[in-house]
Order: structure tokens, then C-alpha cells, then sequence
């Protein structure tokens, strides 16, 4: 740039911004959020672009280097559009006039023009071309054209090759054709996709971006009959669309094919149908009970019920369609266990695409979970006057709550009714707000009433099927003995109290007498009524409830054996204190003989001697350290804020020998200005405790361990502990937090033979705090990640 010399100024000739290239990897990582949501970008952009259909093809996904597709039949692009729109980052293209679509009028889904910047984190090439429709004006184009466009953008070489945007040479090749008389849309060819997806991280990403629409059994009628004067909601429209819309569809193919479509299935096996519409006038809420409700209750009624909108003037409004089921999925499908497992929960759907994470599998933005965990005694559920007296609180109804795992269903919204709502920065979820608090509390409201609905109708009376079954067995049958009943009974060598005896015999006595009739009836029916796989059914639930009742005897023993062993820890502090007086006063008497005159071996006997008190003194005094912060008069005195970089000081402490012994190196990265929530510091030096011994067992000899850790949202941390050596699948990981599954069989004076309970009393810690843990994927080097969150106190109801 020439320059002119003016006294002591320089006065240049030109000036102007310059944009470095490696804005597009920064802008995507800042806006784009999840792979999945980086495709579901482009798919919005061909549902602006008017397409009623777009094919998304994927191909050679696993272990990454592999292709995708997304071709659309929308209104495609001019050269001129290309340019000024698709090549501009952050373009207002979509930004002018009523921001609809030129042919369906569809409320633009997109609006920072980010379509780009998603190609950009998917994949190293794009290349695209594009057929315009010649009888379509789009914004900002003032003549329909006939001219298409093809273009290739090599990302690597605009990046590597080029420093500006104002010069990107070869990394960008733009040309025009003559699209007449060939069908418009567009074609993005994602060439080189960066991620490495292995089998599971693949799965996931499928099952994410193909949720991106509704299902479309959520949006129409309920299979069964709701009384026209509970006003329901009908056919759902959650965008915003002109009347000869057609529709949008996706076909997903290849390495991205979806499968089978179990939606209706699960639907039908749901028990209860809840309907919300929130609007400036009110909100309403209908619950319906299912045809599966019905069969046990016969008397379940429907409900209208109403209260006032928090906020009127501003929302959100929106409708809702949930189903809720009850106890298990009771269907022999793996297939559609698998489905439930992965699709259940309440997601939220802004002018027809689904906002991330709302219902994701380990997302709880109701707190369903968390009250689920913690069987809170009461809930408050807000009606108006005349709504109250229809479905008064039930006693009991707050046991009726249910995990995210029994509901499915989704909130819709309009760009307009959604307005206050403020999506974040990466397009995934709201600010956390007071517009998204009205969101989730009355779509909260809506659900506890299902609760609550339950409680009433399984107190009004007995089930019609156990009327039934008790009218077919109402012939006399024989009791069973004494003899009987005692033979029935698995043998303990563990004493009872006299009312856990009571009531182990009345439920034995009781099962006796149903396998009893079960065999009367099966002698009765023959095996040609169709009743025979039914009847071996209720064998079967006997059986288990048998092995259940054992099970649940034997664990509560062993849990009394721990309670008393857990008192009996806490009284061993003073003795370790006591150990470690005298092994100090050993040492004091062995250094006094230092310097004086020994006999031949003597020498070499005081070294050793020496050397093991020492050893003695280290270890009694981290067991007495350990000892003390965990059930010391402080440990569970009052809550503090802890240094996060203090939390595993006391573990490592004590692990110090093993981890010597085994050649375990431990890496920490904990960031010092971070403190915890208030909590108990024994509770902070239990978990890392729990996690770092089962991770020293996991890391074998000669393996690495990482501790990391920093701040979330609301004042809350974020501890990981990863570690080489043996890895744990995730899609397996829950069953380790059930009480004694354990894999370690080996004794260690410090990590204990292991019982399973690590993990269990970790979540249950956890789950007092309103916070998570859970195996998660581990990073680059290392085999299995655990991961917890607490939440700060803000959050926390």
C-alpha cells in the first residue's frame, strides 16, 4: 500500500478491513453448534428455498473422509443470488420484505445466514450447483433468470493457501450454464466430512438430525376418540405456510437411512393424552385417558381444565401434544425398547424444526428427572377456581411423577407466537429467561396435572381387568399348608424383624396362592382358548416377582451390614490416630540411636527399621487425613464453596501408594478460579474418591488418568475424570449405577475388592444438588470419561 509522507503523518492512499480466512472455522464453531445441527442448517435452507422434498444421502460416514448429499427440488439460485447471498456471511438476503418465501410463503427458518459456515464445519469441499426456477421472483432479485450455477469450494485451500477473504484464488471455482428446461433445485455435494464417527457417534448423529421434523403421528388426530367438548386440538400446523403449501419431506438414504418409522407404536402404547394450547386468552389443558387406561380403569374420565398466561401480552404461545406412559413398555421388541430408549422425552419444535436439546435422552429442561430421582413430597400445579374443584390435589399424586423416559410428544411454535423467546448463540435452546421460564412452567403445569389425573383415577376404584380376574377365581380353592408356604420361602441366614417378616410371609403366602390358581386355571381353559400364552405370561411375572422379592431382601440385608460397618468406620478414626502417636514416637526413638556406635548388621537392621515406620506413619496419616475430612465433626457441619482445584486433593492423597505401585500418571487440569456450589466437602471428597479409585482400577499398570474441571452456566462446575486401559460402553454404562454390579474381583488394601456401591452413592450425592453423572465419550488417548455436573444454586427448585 503506497504512502504519503505529510510532516510527521502518514497518509495512506488506501484503507479497508481484511477479513482473515480463518473466520469461517471460527463463526462455525461460535454458530454452528452439533454436527447434526450444522446439516440440519442446510436442510433449512432448502425448506426456504420452497422445496417440498430433500434427499440427504450419506456415504462411506464410518471413520470419516466420507460424502453427503442434500439435494432439494426448492426454487435453486441464479448466479447473482449465489453471490450476493450464499457467498456473503451474514447476508441480509433473507432479512428483506415480509422474510416469506416467494412460492409457499413460509416464514424463513434461517436468518444469520450461516448455511455456509455449516458446510465449512461438515466437511473440506463443497460443491454445489443449482437449477433456478425462471418463473419464481426470490428477494432481492428483481429478473428472473435462466442461468444456473455450479461452484466448487475447496475450505483446505482458502484456509492454508489464502490469508484474507479478499483473495481466496483456486479455493473457490464459480461458473454459470443454461438451465433451461431442467428442473430447478439445488444440489450440495459435502465432500471430505471432517468428523471421524465410529459406530455409536455415527448412530447418534442419524438419530439427530433425521428428528429434525416432527413425526408426522404427532400432528394428526389420536387414533382412539376424544368428546368433541374437550375441544381437541385436531391437526396440527406449527409453521407458518401459505394454504398451497404441499408440505416438506426428508428422505434420508444410505449411510443415513433411519429405518423403520415406530413412532405410532409408541404412541398406542401410551396411557394418557395431553393436549396444551397456551394463547393470549388462556391456557388450556385436556387430558384424555388411552384405550389402555381404560381397560384397567373403566370409570377414567377426560379432563378440560384452565388457568390464566403469565405473561399475555408477550408469550410464548404454542400447542403441545404429549403422550405419557406408565410403568414399562410392556412389548417383547427390542426394536421398539430401543426406539422408546431413544426418542421419549418432550421436544420443542419452532416453525417446524425441532430446538436442540429439548428432550435429547440426558436433557431434563422440565426437571422430570430430577423430581423422578427424588420423589418430591408435593408439586405446585396452578388452575383457575372452576379447574381446581374438577381435578383437586390427590393425596399421594407426587409418587405418580414419571422420568422423561414415559413421555413423548412435542411444543410447537410459530416464529411469531415465539417471539420473546431469544435463541443462544450456536442456535441450540433459549437464553434461560423469564419468556423460557413461562415455556417450561406451564408445559410443566400440563404435565404434573397428568400426575395428578392418575392419582385420582387409580384411587376411584379397582381396575376393571382385577374384577375380572377375581370373579374367574371366585370358586373355592384349596389354601396352601403350612408345609407349603414354608417350602416357598428362600432360606436367610440373616434374622428378620418381626414386621419385615410379617409382611415377607403375607407377600410369599400370596404368590403361593396366585401360581396356585394359575394352575387351576391352566387346567381349566385347555391349551386351544387362546388364553394359554397369557396365563404362562402371569407364570412368568410370578416367577419374577418372586426373584425380585428375594433379590430385594438379600440387598436390603446387605445394606444394614453396611450401615452398621459405616458406624463402626467412623469409631476407627480415633484408633488410626491412635496408630499414628505411636508410629511417630517409633520414629522419634529410631532417630535417637543416630551417631552412635553399632555392631556389624546393626547399621543396616536401624535403615530398615527406619525406612518401615516411615512408610507406616505416611500411610496412617492419609487414611487419618481421609478419615477426617469424610466423617471428621466438619465434614457434614455446613455447606461451603470449595476451590475446584482443592476437590481431589484428599483422594489423590490417599492413593498415593497405589498409584506409585501401578505407574499411574494423573494429569490435572482444574481451573483454580472456580469454587463449587455450596456443598459439604465430605460429599466433594466422596465422589472424586468413588470415581478416581474405580479409575485407578480401570487404568491398569503404566496408565494415564485426567482430571478436568471448570465452570458451567449458573454458577455450577463440571468435573470429567478420564483414564486409559479398560473402557466402558456407553450404550451398557447405567447398569454400573445399579447397586453391587461391579467387575472388580481383585483385593487392594486401598481400592477395596469393590461392591458396586461407588457409583450409586456417587449419583445419589449428585442427585441431592440437582446435578448429573454419567459415562460419557471419552477423548482422544484416553478409554472411559465420567462426568459430573452441579448445577449452582439458581438453578436448582
Amino acid at each position: 500500500m503506497a504512502e504519503k509522507m505529510r510532516g510527521d503523518q502518514v497518509e495512506p492512499e488506501e484503507y479497508g478491513f481484511t477479513v482473515d480466512t480463518h473466520l469461517f472455522r471460527e463463526l462455525g464453531e461460535l454458530l454452528v453448534g452439533r454436527d447434526s445441527t450444522a446439516l440440519i442448517e442446510l436442510i433449512k435452507n432448502a425448506y426456504d428455498a420452497d422445496a417440498t422434498r430433500v434427499i440427504v444421502h450419506g456415504e462411506d460416514l464410518h471413520g470419516g473422509g466420507g460424502t453427503i448429499t442434500v439435494a432439494d427440488d426448492g426454487v435453486g439460485m441464479t448466479p447473482e443470488i449465489f453471490r450476493t447471498a450464499f457467498l456473503r456471511v451474514a447476508s441480509r438476503y433473507k432479512e428483506q420484505g415480509d422474510r416469506l418465501s416467494p412460492r409457499f410463503k413460509r416464514r424463513y427458518t434461517g436468518a444469520k445466514g450461516v448455511g455456509r459456515l455449516s458446510a465449512h464445519k461438515l466437511a473440506e469441499r463443497l460443491s454445489l450447483r443449482s437449477v433456478p426456477d425462471s418463473g419464481v421472483r426470490s428477494a432481492g432479485s428483481s429478473v428472473s433468470s435462466e442461468q444456473g450455477v455450479q461452484a466448487v469450494i475447496n475450505w483446505r485451500s482458502v484456509e492454508d493457501d489464502h490469508s484474507t477473504l479478499d483473495d481466496v484464488g483456486d479455493g473457490l471455482m464459480v461458473s454459470a450454464f443454461d438451465a433451461r428446461g431442467q428442473v430447478p433445485g439445488t444440489e450440495l455435494r459435502l465432500e471430505a466430512v471432517r468428523s471421524r464417527w465410529t459406530k455409536r457417534t455415527l448412530s447418534k448423529f442419524v438419530q439427530e438430525v433425521s428428528s429434525c421434523l416432527p413425526p408426522p403421528g404427532l400432528l394428526v388426530d389420536p387414533s382412539f376418540d376424544i368428546p368433541p367438548e374437550f375441544a381437541p386440538l385436531g391437526h396440527l400446523k406449527p409453521w407458518t405456510r401459505g394454504d398451497g403449501d404441499p408440505g416438506f419431506k426428508i428422505a434420508f438414504q444410505g449411510d443415513l437411512d433411519i429405518g423403520d418409522d415406530l413412532w405410532m407404536r409408541l404412541f398406542e402404547r401410551s396411557n394418557w393424552l395431553l393436549e396444551i394450547r397456551a394463547t393470549s386468552s388462556g391456557v388450556t389443558f385436556a387430558i384424555h385417558p388411552t384405550p389402555a387406561t381404560l381397560d384397567d380403569f373403566p370409570e377414567a374420565k377426560s379432563y378440560f381444565l384452565r388457568r390464566d398466561h403469565p405473561n399475555p401480552e408477550r408469550g410464548p404461545f404454542f400447542t403441545a401434544r404429549i403422550y405419557a406412559r406408565q410403568g414399562q413398555l410392556a412389548v417383547r421388541s427390542a426394536e421398539l425398547t430401543k426406539f422408546a430408549d431413544e426418542h421419549s422425552g418432550i421436544r420443542v419444535y419452532l416453525e417446524g424444526f425441532r430446538v436442540v436439546p429439548y428432550g435429547d435422552r440426558h436433557d431434563d429442561w422440565l426437571g422430570l428427572n430430577q423430581d423422578y430421582a427424588r420423589r418430591a413430597r408435593e408439586f405446585e400445579i396452578i388452575l383457575d377456581e372452576a379447574s381446581s374443584a374438577v381435578l383437586p390435589k390427590q393425596e399421594g399424586e407426587s409418587f405418580k411423577i414419571a422420568g422423561n423416559y414415559q413421555y413423548t410428544g412435542g411444543v410447537f411454535m410459530t416464529a411469531e407466537d415465539a417471539a420473546c423467546l431469544r435463541p443462544v448463540v450456536n442456535r441450540e435452546g433459549f437464553l434461560q429467561d423469564e419468556a423460557f421460564g413461562n415455556l417450561r412452567d406451564l408445559v410443566r403445569n400440563g404435565v404434573d396435572l397428568v400426575s395428578r389425573a392418575r392419582a385420582a383415577t387409580q384411587a376411584s376404584g379397582r381396575s376393571a381387568k382385577a374384577e375380572k380376574l377375581q370373579q374367574r377365581l371366585a370358586p373355592p380353592v384349596q389354601e396352601p399348608s403350612k408345609a407349603e408356604l414354608e417350602l416357598s420361602q428362600p432360606q436367610s441366614d440373616i434374622e428378620e424383624k418381626p414386621q419385615e417378616k410379617n409382611a415377607r410371609d403375607n407377600l410369599n403366602f400370596s404368590l403361593t396362592r396366585v401360581r396356585q390358581e394359575l394352575t387351576n386355571i391352566r387346567a381349566t381353559v385347555g391349551p386351544d382358548t387362546g388364553l394359554a400364552e397369557q396365563i404362562e405370561m402371569a407364570a412368568a411375572a410370578v416367577d419374577l416377582a418372586e426373584h425380585s422379592a428375594s433379590q430385594e431382601h438379600a440387598d436390603q440385608a446387605m445394606l444394614e451390614v453396611l450401615a452398621s460397618v459405616g458406624l463402626q468406620f467412623a469409631a476407627f478414626i480415633h484408633e488410626v490416630n491412635g496408630l499414628l502417636s505411636e508410629a511417630q514416637a517409633l520414629r522419634t526413638l529410631a532417630g535417637a540411636l543416630d551417631g552412635r556406635s553399632l555392631g556389624p548388621g546393626q547399621s543396616q537392621l536401624l535403615q530398615d527399621l527406619r525406612s518401615g515406620i516411615e512408610s507406616l506413619c505416611q500411610a496412617l496419616t492419609r487414611q487419618a487425613s481421609y478419615l477426617t475430612e469424610v466423617v471428621g465433626p466438619d465434614a457434614r457441619r455446613r455447606r461451603k464453596r470449595i476451590p475446584l482445584s482443592d476437590a481431589p486433593r484428599t483422594s489423590l492423597l490417599l492413593l498415593t501408594n497405589t498409584l506409585n505401585e501401578r505407574d499411574v500418571e494423573v494429569v490435572q487440569d482444574l481451573d483454580s478460579s472456580v469454587r463449587t456450589p455450596p456443598m459439604f466437602p465430605a460429599e466433594l471428597t466422596i465422589i472424586c474418591t468413588n470415581l478416581l479409585t474405580n479409575a485407578v482400577k480401570a487404568a491398569g499398570r503404566n496408565g494415564r488418568i485426567m482430571i478436568w474441571g471448570g465452570a458451567v452456566k449458573d454458577g455450577g462446575i463440571r468435573i470429567r475424570i478420564e483414564n486409559t486401559g479398560k473402557a466402558v460402553s456407553l450404550e451398557d454404562a447405567e447398569r454400573w449405577f445399579l447397586p453391587f454390579e461391579t467387575t472388580t474381583t481383585e483385593i487392594d488394601v486401598v481400592l477395596g475388592q469393590g461392591m458396586g456401591l461407588g457409583l450409586p452413592i456417587t449419583r445419589r450425592i449428585v442427585s441431592e444438588y440437582a446435578g448429573s453423572v454419567r459415562f460419557v465419550e471419552p477423548r482422544d488417548g484416553f478409554s472411559t470419561a465420567v462426568e459430573v455436573i452441579i448445577p449452582g444454586r439458581e438453578v436448582r427448585r
